[in-house]
Order: structure tokens, then C-alpha cells, then sequence
């Protein structure tokens, strides 16, 4: 993002000490950090009783891995902005940058995405072997994931209040499995199931994962899945971006 030249100086030295203090503010509740790491793994076994139980691997699991990363996002992120409102109103009257703001959030959130859906996946891998290359299953898992820190920041920028912002995830998540292939088959697809179903991040790391457990694999669908993923933050970082700015205005 550094290289962004959109990006000026002030911004980029406003971002790296907007991310310096957001991972203290982290590192200081080490705690809550901590159960939010831990709850990746705990799932990841969880879901290793129920395949282990059925002694093979299903695309069930997959969407249960996909669904689960947006949802580490989404929760990591739906307090962040709304809970600093009355901070992000009163710094910036002396210049913050909302844009820096934004990404300092998506930086450390990113990061703390990444710890949780590696150990998720290990967790998993530690007992079922996953058809297809670990390293590309992260990759795709941590995209998901991030796309769910869009959805979080969201939340959180347009929110009232914390209760809000964290009643309102589910709203977002629900629709992850109802316009799926999990829920109606796709040939029983209708033009709105069609098209909702593309405008969820799930459906595209779902699909990647399917394609890496193929005994042929089609890398330019997996590739054209990973792009589909990146453009989730990036529309729904402009649209929080749009959210903090006119509540500056305001």
C-alpha cells in the first residue's frame, strides 16, 4: 500500500502511527486477543470430530472453513471504528486522515486474519488430510478472511453503538450460506440467487477449494477466485472510507 502514489507523504506517516498504536492498544488487552486467536483452532478441531467421525473429507467442510474465516473477520472488526467514534470526530479536527485510519484498521486486522486461519487450517490438517496445495488453502482462507474485515469495518463505521454493530454481523453472515450452493443446488438457481450468490465472498474461496481437491485443477479459475476476493475490501473499504468522511462532515 506504501507504494500507492494516490497515497501522500502525510498520510503514510499518519498510517504507520495509527498502526503502531492500534497494535499497542491490541498488545495491551492480550487477553481478548488471545481468546480470539484461540477460537480458530478450537473450531478447526471441532470440525476434525465431525470429518473424523465420517472418516472422509467433504466440500461441506470447506464452505465450514470459508464461512468460518469471514466470520473471524467480520467480529474482529465490527467494534474497531464505532467504539474510537468520539476519538476519530476530535483528532480529526486537527488533520487525522481518515484514509489512514482505514488502513492502519485493515493492516493489523490482516494480520491478526492470517494468525487465526492458519491455525484453523492446521488445526484441521493435523487430522484430515485437505486435497491440495496448503499454502494456496491459506492463501485463500486469509482472502476470505479479509473480506470479512471489510464487512466488519463496515459495520462498524455506519453503527450507532458497539451492541449494534456486533447484533448486526449475523445479518451479513446468514446470507453467506442462504445464497450458496450449500443451501439450493446450483441448477436451481433463479437470475437473483444467481447474482446474490456472486456478490458473496464465501461462494469464491468455496469454489477454490473445490478446485484444488479436483483431480484436475483449473488454477485460472483459483487465480480468478483469489482476484474476486480482493475486490470485497477494496469496494467495501471505499464505502467505510465514504461512511468516515461524511460523519467528519457532519
Amino acid at each position: 500500500m506504501a507504494s500507492v502514489p494516490m497515497i501522500s507523504p502525510e498520510t503514510k506517516r499518519q498510517k504507520r502511527i495509527l498502526t503502531e498504536r492500534y497494535w499497542d492498544c491490541l498488545l495491551g488487552d492480550f487477553k481478548s486477543v488471545l481468546l480470539l486467536i484461540l477460537q480458530a483452532p478450537l473450531i478447526g478441531w471441532l470440525c476434525t470430530v465431525v470429518w473424523g467421525s465420517l472418516g472422509s473429507v467433504s466440500p461441506m467442510l470447506y464452505f465450514v472453513l470459508c464461512l468460518s474465516s469471514v466470520w473471524f473477520g467480520a467480529v474482529n472488526a465490527c467494534r474497531e471504528i464505532v467504539k474510537e467514534r468520539a476519538i476519530l470526530q476530535r483528532e480529526s479536527l486537527f488533520g487525522l486522515s481518515s484514509l489512514a485510519y482505514l488502513l492502519s484498521k485493515f493492516q493489523v486486522l490482516s494480520i491478526l486474519a492470517l494468525c487465526q486461519v492458519s491455525l484453523l487450517l492446521m488445526a484441521v490438517e493435523w487430522q484430515l488430510a485437505l486435497p491440495g496445495p496448503f499454502v494456496i488453502q491459506i492463501i485463500t482462507l486469509w482472502f476470505c478472511s479479509i473480506a470479512g474485515v471489510g464487512l466488519g469495518l463496515t459495520i462498524s463505521s455506519f453503527a450507532g453503538n458497539q451492541e449494534r454493530a456486533v447484533l448486526s454481523v449475523p445479518i451479513l453472515i446468514i446470507p453467506q450460506i442462504l445464497f450458496s450452493e450449500i443451501a439450493v443446488p446450483s441448477h436451481l438457481f433463479g437470475k437473483t440467487m444467481a447474482i446474490a450468490e456472486k456478490l458473496m465472498p464465501v461462494r469464491w474461496a468455496y469454489d477454490s477449494f473445490l478446485q484444488l481437491a479436483a483431480p484436475t485443477t483449473s488454477w485460472f479459475t483459483v487465480a480468478t477466485n483469489l482476484v474476486a476476493l480482493t475486490t470485497f475490501p477494496i469496494a467495501l473499504g471505499l464505502l467505510s472510507l465514504l461512511s468516515l468522511k461524511f460523519t467528519k462532515s457532519t
